[in-house]
């Protein structure tokens, strides 16, 4: 006669390990939420400060400056300024995701290494890589990174002026960015070699919409 009673209890344990296992089960949910991975991405990552970068890429804004961004605004010796960006969708793109280095200020440029005629605003630069490295360049604003092999060479047709030109050695060398000649029809030929004197090296060519041809 004890039935009901016997009924009552496997109800009763039935009941309690289902609320044993909700409780068990409660405190994995936020632990695996905390686990997820971010997908934030960092503005300023470290190899801003690393060499080569910390010396030749200048870091975006808010992010503290390294040693090229010093010497740009002022607070370290530094070279010249200047800047150019052209384009080719020949060219396979480069392998570093580097953002792109910023033009100089108009009252750090020293004098134009050049000076050339723009056709209807617009100028062909061809870059000549006389390392045997690969150069990665860009140009802002029209193009993502993209890569000239070394010993070889590219012409960027109808860049509009003012245009900007950033250059950056894969092997984290030098380089220095001298013109070589410049033509009527608008077309300045840059030729980029080896240097061992960070003094002389170069990273950024522009050329400005009167014609005039700076470097930094």
């Amino acid at each position: 006669m004890n039935l009901p009673n016997q009924s009552n209890k496997n109800k009763a344990g039935l009941l309690g390990g289902i609320f044993s296992s909700l409780l068990i089960g409660l405190p994995a949910i936020p632990l695996a939420a905390s686990a997820a991975p971010s997908s934030a991405v960092n503005p300023c990552p470290s190899i801003f400060y690393e060499e080569p970068h910390n010396n030749q890429v200048l870091v975006p804004q808010g992010c503290p400056p390294n040693a090229a961004t010093l010497r740009q605004q002022g607070q370290v010796s530094g070279g010249q300024n200047g800047v150019v960006v052209p384009i080719n969708p020949n060219v396979r793109p480069g392998v570093r995701g580097v953002n792109p280095i910023q033009p100089p200020l108009p009252e750090t440029r020293q004098s134009p290494i050049a000076t050339i005629t723009p056709t209807a605003g617009r100028v062909n630069v061809r870059l000549q890589n006389n390392t045997n490295t690969s150069i990665s360049y860009q140009a802002i604003g029209y193009t993502q990174p993209r890569i000239l092999s070394g010993r070889e060479a590219i012409v960027l047709r109808n860049l509009p002026t003012p245009v900007t030109i950033t250059m950056v050695r894969e092997d984290g060398g030098f380089i220095n960015a001298m013109p070589t000649s410049t033509s009527e029809d608008g077309t300045l030929t840059l030729s980029l070699n080896e240097t061992a004197n960070f003094a002389n090296s170069d990273t950024a060519l522009r050329i400005q919409s009167n014609g005039q041809v700076f470097v930094n």
